[in-house]
């Protein structure tokens, strides 16, 4: 029988801190029978995936996400469904995953109700893990144990304790009540083994897995790839397992040292997905089949012959994975297309296993062992490779199709259509059409021959379309290549790299802020206090990026201070000057003062630890959804409507701060105004007298490129002004404490997701006012967009990574999807501000006088 203790959220240096004096029990049995090593998980470092990893083997499909770690979006073994029975008590979210899909009868599952994971100041996290604890003990004792586990091999009990996950959230691991709530998981722990124990006489039948399944960083979040959320304890004893100072001397070279009371204690590095192997070896079972863990043979005590049938049975689990790869390769027509590596790697598996047998033969099991374990790194590399077969070839096809994609929007947006059709022009794209029907008939000719699966076919296929049709209408797009552009193209391609750099390390975004300020003031100097302030907010917009941010943002309370009274001011400001009924405005005030009292309420009770009530919580959604709805009431003026919106936005997204977020949202929404006004002003002061309104098409011209860079540059402040893609990647309940106190997965992730969503939309609406002002359609406007995006997304194409630790390629891979989405997104924020900033619930009334402004958002622009 096999104990895995699952402890989520606890961290290796956690565990270790204080000498382990935290936990007397887990001490003792590492310094007496224990064998210790490191779990290092991967990203994300989320409890879903963590379990999903050390159970089955499988690092999780990124595409959970979609369904907050709570349903399998591909199907996965597990050492439960291996086992000849196992029971399960813990959190509802990661224990009944493992019974969907398991053979029926196999998998045993108890859970509390969702709604006792309660993230609160006054929660007593500790309430989770003694339900557990209560639970397994009234089983052991019970008649159904005597029957169907201690009468039973090959049974698994496995316990999922969520209080030091909930602890970390609430009180952060460096407090005296994470310390508490560590304490009392060891006394259970001790309990649990114990009665084991006497239950089964002692009988030595019984292994004992203690580990976690992610860490957490001292603010309480986890989600990224910092060390203190990939590093988790792992402590194993009883049946099976060595102790320390008799470890196999297999994997030397893998173990660092802890030191504890005088003595070296070996730490064995082991991936998180190695535990599965582990347990399967322990309980005497198969490999779960779609596991990619390897065997950490040096914590076994047991004999060379059984060590190696182990390693065979997990070298053999992971040929079977190959095999299939092979048999698909290997069942295509044109061998002769094979290529070398292919071919050495199967002629590798083949030797070790020949030269397996032959020392199993001799029953040099020490040799086995050396030999398996050569022969599984070998195998994951050649399934590796096959998952990666296609990869120069659509590496290829991919960089083909975006060039040529990009040079049809060029075409579009810069050059106006030339209607050609002489013969001779006719009988060019005839013969260019010809020829890329060719290339592509022999191209499809070639990969169905292949068996080359269908979408890489079509990526194939679709530079040759593309090229085919540049090649056709080249006439049109010779023009783009005139010598006297080249410079404006050497322009853009430095603005683009420089957005680049500013996604990538944040602060080249401080001097893009500056020059983008100098540039829009080139024609003439100052001359007002809004041309003034225009430079000086520039820079205090850039001093925020110049703050070094974590995994996550410290709580300042005294920055959430400055930011309540800064807004607060700002809002009855925006009032006192706007054009609204006396009645309205006097409402709205006392609104705005009411959701300030009772913000600050909360923060007081968070602090005293005291119980946020209820009514305050709904206060905050009552105050957010007003704050949303509040621009639909105000003036139809662009100034009242723009400012309006940065007052209405500002209370949800005060509520989901945590330091200083809302005074670099003030310092932005006075930036976006700025530009705003000197928009108009560039309008007013070179549109010449007497041009008329009417608008007819013509190409885009630097201004235009200038603007699009420029909403860029602020589109990427509004996302990285407060953190980095770390920080939001990262889980910290905190940010949504004034909302929800029980853990809702979709809740949260919609609360975040709004808190970033603010600033961005309030970039979309500045570009939504300055296309009115300049009269610019909205389609040559995201064709822009889409030019740049896609510009910068060659760049992280380029960038993306399959090797290097799980956060370096995540990262890579993530910074390439989001500039993919860029311009989906913005055209969906895009009609949210037309409709932001043209609908109203209230006409305004033929008697209100309406003061000069800026132009008003009308039907009759073009779009």
């Amino acid at each position: 029988m096999i104990h895995p203790l699952q402890i989520d959220g606890l961290r290796l240096e956690s565990f270790l801190n204080s000498n382990l004096e935290r936990t007397p029990f887990l001490r003792k049995t590492l310094l007496k029978e224990g064998v210790f090593g490191v779990s290092n998980t991967r990203v994300p470092t989320e409890s879903r995936p963590g379990h999903v990893a050390l159970l089955g083997g499988v690092y999780e499909d990124p595409s959970a996400v979609f369904k907050g770690w709570k349903e399998n979006p591909v199907e996965f073994d597990s050492v439960l469904n291996r086992s000849s029975v196992s029971y399960c008590w813990g959190s509802p979210d990661i224990v009944n995953m493992f019974s969907h899909g398991a053979i029926k009868g196999r998998v045993h599952t108890a859970t509390y109700h969702s709604g006792r994971e309660i993230f609160s100041q006054t929660a007593n996290t500790s309430l989770l893990d003694i339900w557990v604890f209560d639970r397994v003990r009234q089983f052991l004792v019970s008649d159904e144990a005597r029957k169907e586990v201690f009468s039973r091999k090959k049974v698994i009990l496995f316990l999922h304790l969520l209080g030091m996950d909930t602890a970390g959230h609430v009180y952060k691991p460096h407090s005296k009540l994470f310390s508490r709530n560590l304490m009392i998981l060891d006394k259970g722990i001790e309990s649990i083994v114990q009665l084991v124990e006497r239950t089964t006489g002692s009988d030595g039948r019984t292994a004992y897995i203690f580990t976690s399944d992610h860490g957490m960083t001292d603010q309480g979040s986890h989600g990224s790839g910092h060390p203190l959320e990939t590093e988790t304890p792992f402590l194993a004893w009883g049946a099976g397992f060595g102790h320390w100072k008799t470890t196999h001397s297999l994997q030397q070279k893998q173990r660092d040292v802890l030191e504890l009371d005088g003595n070296q204690i070996p730490v064995h590095q082991i991936q998180q997905a190695d535990a599965a192997p582990l347990m399967s070896t322990v309980l005497g079972i198969g490999v779960p089949k779609n596991s990619i863990g390897k065997l950490p043979r040096a914590m076994l005590n047991v004999s060379e012959e059984y060590g190696a049938w182990a390693m065979r049975n997990n070298a053999d689990q992971l040929l079977q994975q190959y095999y299939r790869w092979q048999k698909e390769t290997e069942g295509k027509m044109l061998q002769w297309l094979t290529l070398p590596k292919q071919t050495n790697l199967k002629d590798e598996i083949n030797n070790l296993l020949d030269k397996i047998e032959t020392a199993t033969t001799r029953k040099d099991y020490v040799e086995v062992q050396n030999l398996t374990e050569t022969l599984m790194d070998v195998t994951i590399e050649a399934i590796q490779y096959f998952q990666s077969y296609y990869k120069p070839h659509l590496f290829l096809s991919l960089t083909l199709t975006m060039l040529g994609w990009l040079l049809i929007l060029a075409k579009e947006t810069f050059v106006v259509s030339i209607n050609d059709s002489s013969a001779v022009e006719r009988t060019k794209t005839r013969t260019v059409t010809y020829l890329a029907l060719s290339f592509a008939s022999i191209v499809l000719i070639v990969n169905i021959a292949q068996n080359t699966p269908l979408p890489i076919i079509i990526y194939f296929l679709v530079p040759i379309a593309l090229w085919g049709y540049i090649g056709g209408k080249w006439s049109t797009f010779k023009t783009l290549f005139k010598w006297n552009a080249f410079v404006n193209y050497f322009n853009f391609v430095c603005a683009v790299e420089a957005l680049v750099l500013g996604f990538l390390y944040r602060m080249p975004l401080v001097p893009l802020l500056l020059f983008h300020s100098v540039l829009l003031m080139k024609s003439h100097y100052p001359q007002n206090h809004m041309e003034w302030g225009w430079i000086t907010v520039n820079v205090f917009l850039g001093s925020f990026l110049l703050i070094p941010v974590g995994n996550t943002i410290f709580a300042n309370v005294y920055s959430l201070y400055a930011s309540i009274a800064i807004w607060t001011v700002a809002n009855a400001t925006i009032l006192k000057k706007s054009s609204s009924l006396l009645l309205f405005k006097l409402f709205a005030l006392f609104m705005h003062l009411l959701q300030t009292a009772n913000f600050l309420f909360i923060i007081n009770c968070i602090e005293r630890s005291h119980a946020v009530p209820q009514l305050s919580r709904t206060l905050c959604w009552v105050f957010s959804a007003l704050g949303i709805l509040s621009p639909f009431f105000a003036s139809s003026s662009v100034t009242e409507r723009m400012l309006a919106i940065f007052s209405g936005l500002s209370g949800p997204y005060m509520m989901l701060s945590l330091s200083y977020e809302p005074l670099f949202l003030f310092c932005f929404c006075f930036t976006l105004y700025s530009w705003i006004y000197l928009e108009q002003n560039h309008v007013q002061r070179w549109k010449p007298r007497g041009t008329s309104s009417s608008i007819t098409f013509k190409p885009s011209g630097v201004e235009d490129v200038r603007r699009i860079l420029a909403f860029m540059l602020f589109l990427l402040t509004s996302f990285f002004g407060t953190g980095n893609l770390a920080s939001i990647s990262s889980f910290d309940p905190n940010s949504v404490r004034c909302f929800v106190s029980t853990f809702s997965p979709f809740t949260m992730m919609g609360l975040i997701v709004l808190k970033l969503l603010i600033p961005v939309l309030m970039v979309v609406c500045s570009l939504k006012v300055i296309l009115s002002i300049h009269s610019i359609p909205k389609g040559r406007t995201f064709t822009l967009i889409l030019i740049v995006c896609d510009g910068m997304c060659m760049n992280f194409f380029f960038l993306v990574r399959n090797e290097g630790s799980w956060l370096e390629i995540g990262t890579s891979i993530s910074h390439f999807v989001i500039l993919e989405c860029t311009t989906i997104v913005v055209m969906v924020l895009y009609e949210l501000a037309r409709f932001y900033l043209e609908w109203k619930f209230v006409r305004q009334g033929s008697h209100t006088k309406r003061k000069p402004d800026l132009p008003l958002i009308n039907k009759e622009r073009i779009e």
